[in-house]
Parts: C-alpha cells; structure tokens; sequence
C-alpha cells in the first residue's frame, strides 16, 4: 500500500530538514512527503527547495497547522497516511513497524507508538534544567506517532480549523467515538523536540485554554444523542 506524509512548517528552518530526512530514511520509506509551509517568514521554503523532487512542497498564506494539515492531506494520494512535525523526528524503524501491525491485521484502523521528548541542542543552558524533567518515554497518541488508513481518517473526516493548536485532541476524541480500531507498538516512534520556539509544549496560558476546548468537543463527541 503507498504511504502518503504530510508535514505542515511554520517559520521551522532550523528543525524541517532533519524531520524531512528522518522520514526519507526510513527503513521503509513512504511513497511520498508533502510538506505545507504555512506562510513562513523566515528560511524555511528555502529549505524546503533544496529537497527538489524528494518531496512535494507548497506554500499557502499563514492560516494556522490545522489548515496546513487538512489541505496537505486533500493532496495525498497513499492509502496510508502518516504525520510529522516540522520540528520532531521519526526513528527508523517507525513505517516499518507500524505498517507490519496494520498488514497482520487486516481489521485495523490506525497504529500508534511510543514518543520519547528530547532537550534540543540549541535549548539555552539556563533552561535545561527545568526542561528536563520532561524528557521521558511515554505512549503516544499524538498525530506524528499515528500510521492510519486514509478510509477510516476521511470517514472520521477533517482536523477542526478551529483549533490550531489542538485539532487532534478533537479529532482522536471523535474518532474514538466513532469506532476507530487502534492498536500500539511498542517501540519509541517518533523523537519529539523541546526547544526555545515551541512553547506551546510547555504548556502556556493559551495552549491551556485550547487543550479545554478540545475536550469539551472531544467529550460532546462521545456523549449519545439526546
């Protein structure tokens, strides 16, 4: 079956090449990497072109990573979709692994994995010690841990552009909701950076706020009908 990625980047220069590369070097690599800039104004899509043919690369206005994703997804054409951050890293192994649990088991939807954090280098030496705590291993149900069959995603349907920062919250929520067959490996499958620019995985006043929005839709989702 062809895999499809979709990768969406925002002012990412620093981190998007070494994501691209972990997902081009797979053990098995995907059919295809479609990377969305999401209106960058630094040196991303610069970047982005020095991959020529490797990847497809498109630029849009500035509309937020749920737009990014779902128009990036409207382009795939595998019939496995998997996710990167443009600042994360896929271990090797990660397509190969997932796409062997999905072909021993015809009936399921989607394969998640385990995610270890990781204190990038570039993380100020006054910080690291507080930042380290939160590097750990954990279970990973988070978009860029997921290999999932493009049928059972279109049938759960888009990522809410509501909610840039936490669509697949909602998302998994109704997916779940709605049946959606998982199963887990158990290996670290995606490398998921801590750095200077992605406060939002530290847990701000704002990504607060949204991670409630989220699960209230993800919890009216699963609430039977009246």
């Amino acid at each position: 079956m062809r895999v499809s990625v979709v990768i969406a980047a925002y002012n990412a220069q620093d981190y998007i090449a070494e994501a691209i590369e972990s997902v081009l070097g797979q053990t098995v690599p995907p059919d295809e990497v479609i990377v969305i800039d999401d209106g960058s104004t630094d040196g991303t899509r610069g970047v982005l072109d020095r991959f020529g043919g490797r990847i497809v690369a498109l630029t849009q206005g500035n509309s937020g990573q749920a737009v990014a994703v779902n128009k990036g997804l409207a382009l795939a054409r595998g019939e496995l979709i998997g996710f990167c951050d443009a600042d994360d890293l896929w271990t090797a192994r990660k397509q190969e692994l997932q796409l062997a649990r999905l072909e021993r088991d015809g009936e399921l939807d989607a394969v998640f994995g385990k995610v270890q954090q990781f204190l990038s280098p570039d993380v100020p030496e006054q910080q690291r010690a507080r930042l380290t705590p939160a590097v750990e291993i954990m279970p990973g149900e988070l978009k860029q841990c997921m290999l999932i069959r493009r049928a059972a995603l279109m049938r759960i349907g888009a990522f809410d552009q509501t909610l840039p920062a936490t669509f697949f919250i909602a998302w998994l929520g109704r997916a779940k909701q709605g049946g959606l067959k998982t199963a887990h490996v158990d290996d670290i499958v995606v490398r998921r950076r801590l750095h200077p620019g992605n406060g939002g995985r530290l847990h701000t006043e704002a990504q607060n706020l949204q991670t409630l929005m989220a699960l209230r839709k993800a919890i009216k989702a699963q609430r039977p009908p009246e």
